[in-house]
């Protein structure tokens, strides 16, 4: 398994700490069973999603942030 971050740039609340972000973290985890990208909130640390699909802007994120 390999693991890339990177960190994007949002403007939004996280759902778990519900503090505003202005950036977060998105892991990149290629293994057998395909690519999987984990959202990670830079304030509190904590794993806000794993999706297949990598967002291309923030608003995507944003929006499926509060919609998990």
């Amino acid at each position: 398994m390999t693991k890339e971050f990177e960190r994007v740039a949002i403007n939004t609340i996280c759902p778990i700490c519900k503090k505003n972000v202005s950036e977060i973290w998105v892991a990149k985890l290629d293994s057998v069973i395909g690519v999987r990208y984990a959202y990670i909130c830079v304030s509190c640390k904590n794993l806000i999603k794993i999706t297949k699909e990598k967002f291309l802007n923030a608003n995507q994120i944003s929006q499926s942030v509060l919609t998990s």
